[in-house]
């Protein structure tokens, strides 16, 4: 039977599969694994929880959990039971661009600095402005994946130079 299952995969083909039709491909402990897996994307603790063998120090559930994580039956299995959970939860990939741009924005706001004024005895504005690039850089990477644009970018300098940006760009 073990056989049966490991032939007529076809990997390309589970994209578009449910995960009830990828699971008819894994035993009940390849399918425990993956559902236990999307829980804490913890392999080792996932392999046990799914009834494989700890080992020693979970060696065993280590090695278990690793060849599982390799396994194309079991990857489209848990990129299925991810998907499906994402969908039952309304998430498409608008709704997702739309919340990175919400990110970004409210990182972009400038708050201004404050400081202690001791004859005021109270915190004031001192002029100075900031904002939170590092989670704009990272919205602005997320959104740049999810819309394919992460081909690198060359910009021409004034003095003739070329500047890369990588990550950015029409890809």
């Amino acid at each position: 039977m073990a056989s049966k299952k490991k032939t007529g995969f076809d990997a390309e083909a589970a994209e578009r599969m449910s995960s009830r039709e990828i699971a008819a491909f894994l035993d009940e402990r390849q399918r425990k694994f993956a559902a236990e897996f999307v829980k804490d994307m913890n392999a080792t603790q996932a392999a046990i929880r799914a009834g494989y063998q700890p080992g020693k120090n979970n060696g065993a559930a280590a090695v278990a959990g690793s060849r599982l994580l390799r396994d194309n039956r079991v990857r489209a299995y848990r990129v299925a039971l991810i998907r499906e959970s994402v969908e039952d939860q309304t998430l498409t990939r608008e709704s997702l661009v739309l919340k990175l741009l919400e990110i970004y924005r409210r990182c972009m706001q400038a708050e201004p600095v404050m400081v202690w004024d001791s004859e005021q005895k109270a915190y004031v504005e001192s002029g100075e402005w900031k904002f939170d690039a590092k989670g704009a850089e990272r919205a602005i990477e997320q959104l740049s994946r999810m819309l394919g644009y992460d081909a690198p970018v060359k910009l021409e300098t004034e003095n003739g130079g070329v500047i890369v940006l990588a990550g950015v760009g029409n890809g």
